[in-house]
């Protein structure tokens, strides 16, 4: 048979196999998500391992509040499968980019937690304008462990309606990601519970950490309100103080998204100590100290523990 012929032959009869193995290979391909900011980005790794591939729009450290998207942000939606998001008044301008690029399902996972779970939004103490406002309810419920597990095994539905063959793996490692951050949870909960009522007050940069301040049965103080920047008067600043002087409050805390020239300010003002930083609405840098969700918790109990703790009773 002349070569020529040959290879023919073999190239019609290769050619089932490599169009079964090219569509084997985009079937095995991850789901590609698109998470509005680094938190919800990890909570999908944690859900997904392998079969998802997840981009933040707004990575580590970066303050979501006023996000202004840009051009890559359309394009990395086009490109995406899911869209997931916060809602509450957090995230709305991510609405707007998944319309233009033809998107009609987001997950949000506001909408997984029972309403009488949420707080309601807070009242803001900063004093300047902003264009940035949150809903009805307080936006920040991932700093309470145990509202992050219960979403956890809805936002593995929800993937899975994406990807159902691998329906099993998305709940089996929902489950035990829940479980992991509730224990975590539980054995802070206990050491907090070992403070005395006067020492689990502290100011916080912004008030950003009320549903963490109920997890573990502390009163965390907002300098300002739910927006991290802009600047307090002299008069508000000085109120901030007396309550300091007046309820025995004397750990101030930082922020990874602020700017922490209130805290000095106040700091001067009443006496306080600095009790350290706080992470916020961002993940850290994959070399910094919290570049995962349940580094996030730890940390973040960790620093307020051992402020408290160590600070003087009034």
């Amino acid at each position: 048979m002349p070569i020529a012929r040959r290879r023919v032959l073999l190239t019609l009869a290769l050619t089932p196999l490599l169009s079964l193995a090219s569509l084997s290979a985009r079937a095995e391909a991850p789901l590609r998500v698109v998470a509005t900011f680094s938190i919800a980005a990890d909570w999908v790794r944690q859900v997904g391992g392998e079969l998802v591939e997840v981009v933040p729009l707004i990575g580590p450290d970066a303050d979501a509040h006023g996000y202004q998207p840009k051009p890559s942000d359309t394009r990395a939606i086009k490109e995406a499968a899911v869209v997931v998001r916060i809602d509450l008044g957090f995230d709305d301008w991510v609405e707007r980019l998944a319309r233009s690029a033809g998107k009609k399902k987001i997950v949000m996972l506001g909408e997984l937690l029972p309403p009488e779970d949420l707080l309601p939004a807070g009242d803001t103490h900063d004093e300047h304008d902003d264009d940035h406002h949150h809903g009805a309810f307080d936006p920040h419920f991932w700093q309470d462990p145990r509202l992050v597990a219960k979403a956890m095994p809805k936002l593995a539905e929800a993937l899975a309606q994406y990807d159902p063959a691998h329906a099993d793996d998305y709940r089996r490692r929902a489950a035990e990601y829940a479980n992991s951050i509730e224990s975590l949870w539980r054995e802070w909960h206990e050491r907090f519970a070992a403070l005395p009522p006067e020492s689990r007050r502290a100011y916080t940069n912004h008030d950003a950490f009320r549903y963490l301040a109920r997890a573990y049965g502390l009163e965390l103080i907002g300098i300002q309100g739910v927006v991290p920047h802009g600047e307090l008067s002299a008069k508000a600043l000085a109120a901030l103080a007396d309550r300091a002087r007046r309820e025995g409050i004397r750990v101030a805390f930082l922020e990874n998204v602020s700017d922490p020239r209130l805290v000095e300010q106040l700091r001067r003002e009443a006496g306080l100590t600095v009790g350290g930083r706080l992470y916020s609405d961002a993940l850290s840098g994959p070399t910094g100290p919290a570049p995962t969700y349940r580094d996030l918790i730890e940390v973040n109990a960790r620093t307020l523990y051992e402020a408290l703790a160590a600070s003087p009773a009034s």
